[in-house]
């Protein structure tokens, strides 16, 4: 019972000490204006929003979708 806690307590800890994949900060970047930090939540926060303003995700409007993306990360639009 002892090893059983002990190996669980160190379980919890090696996990804890791991950022998750939405607290993790990544670069998303634009080719030729840069990269700005970003959260998976925020991503999806910012995603969510342009699909809201009429961008679409659709195969030839990637650009204009991820160049709103952009702007949004960098706080350049009102969430």
């Amino acid at each position: 019972m002892r090893q059983f806690i002990l190996s669980a307590m160190v379980a919890v800890v090696a996990a804890s000490a791991f950022p998750t994949a939405s607290t993790a900060q990544q670069p998303f970047c634009v080719r030729g204006r840069g990269c700005v930090p970003m959260t998976s939540a925020s991503y999806n926060a910012c995603f969510n929003l342009a699909l809201a303003r009429g961008e679409s995700a659709a195969w030839g409007e990637r650009r204009s979708l991820d160049w709103f993306i952009y702007q949004c990360l960098a706080g350049r639009i009102p969430r």
